[in-house]
């Protein structure tokens, strides 16, 4: 990343004896922050791909309207039955920093950032207690937010993820009224991939205070146990666009290349990465990460369920 050029060093022969042993430090000094400088680049790069990773992932409008409706008013016309949606539509959820990040982060070198309540992300349960979704959720960097700081330095994403909740239940209902969400608490990153085409993650939650785990109480999705490649093939993506309630939208696979799904009639918003992205059998088939569609043209893109059950051994 960054270029250093080097001066070749003067020979002993023609350095003084009595200054021989302060250049021997010197060098020491100079191949002792050379390694902190090479230490710090690497550290930058990471923190520049993963603010990368996180500006690509703004999720856009394909076309001029955007067709997106809420799962429970939906009516059929997206290229998916109502029944789709009504069977597959409760394991999904909505990733929420909590609320109080203040009281965690009080000391004189803390900071709780900016983004103390801010609803996130979405995903889905695949078991019990597993919640996957995208990678870059738990970034350290990227869109514009002030993640927590403390001691000075920003949090680690393990740390991150335990700070965050899943919300159940956020949707309307027929009649436009605010159904009663339920969250539970994210208490492990699983797993963590954040690099190239590969973004996803696998978060762990607990359970209700009356002791029900997220996945016996609103399902699971089933995970393909092949990648979806046949263009044209109809694809689902339930999410919480924007921080808003659920809603679901579809369209066709345009094709498969690289581990990624591209299709541009499936519209998404900041808020719906980490959906999966649900094939013709309602299976996950992908998870959905990145915007790339305009008025005109472009396209909307995931990573395929292959790389992640390659990866997560699933």
């Amino acid at each position: 990343m960054f270029e250093r050029k080097a001066l070749p060093a003067p020979s002993p022969a023609q350095i003084p004896a009595n200054l021989q042993d302060a250049l021997n430090t010197t060098l020491t000094d100079i191949e002792s922050i050379q390694g902190q400088i090479r230490q710090l680049e690497s550290q930058l790069e990471e923190r520049m791909g993963e603010a990368q990773i996180f500006a690509a992932a703004t999720e856009t409008i394909c076309g001029k309207f955007d067709d997106k409706q809420h799962v429970e008013q939906y009516d059929g016309s997206l290229g998916v039955a109502r029944e789709f949606v009504v069977e597959h539509e409760r394991p999904i959820g909505q990733i929420q920093w909590l609320t109080n990040l203040g009281n965690s982060f009080n000391g004189p070198n803390d900071d709780p950032g900016n983004v103390e309540g801010a609803r996130w992300c979405s995903g889905a349960m695949i078991s019990d207690d597993l919640f996957l979704t995208a990678g870059h959720c738990f970034a350290q960097t990227g869109g514009g937010w002030k993640r927590p700081r403390r001691n000075g330095k920003i949090i680690s994403r393990e740390e991150i993820a335990t700070l965050m909740q899943v919300n159940f239940n956020f949707q309307l209902s027929p009649t436009g009224q605010l159904r009663q969400e339920e969250s539970f608490r994210i208490i492990e990153l699983v797993e963590f991939f954040l690099e190239g085409n590969i973004d996803f993650a696998l978060v762990r939650l607990a359970s209700n205070k009356q002791g029900e785990m997220p996945g016996r109480k609103y399902g699971t999705l089933s995970i393909s146990a092949t990648d979806l490649t046949a263009s044209g093939a109809m694809l689902c993506v339930i999410q919480h666009p924007a921080g808003q309630p659920k809603q679901i939208e579809a369209g066709p696979l345009i094709r498969h290349s690289g581990g990624r799904l591209f299709y541009d009639d499936i519209d998404t918003n900041g808020g719906s990465s980490g959906s999966p992205i649900l094939g013709p059998l309602g299976n996950i088939v992908g998870v959905h990460t990145n915007g790339g569609c305009s008025t005109f043209s472009g396209e909307n893109k995931g990573v395929s369920i292959g790389i992640i059950r390659q990866l997560l051994n699933l």
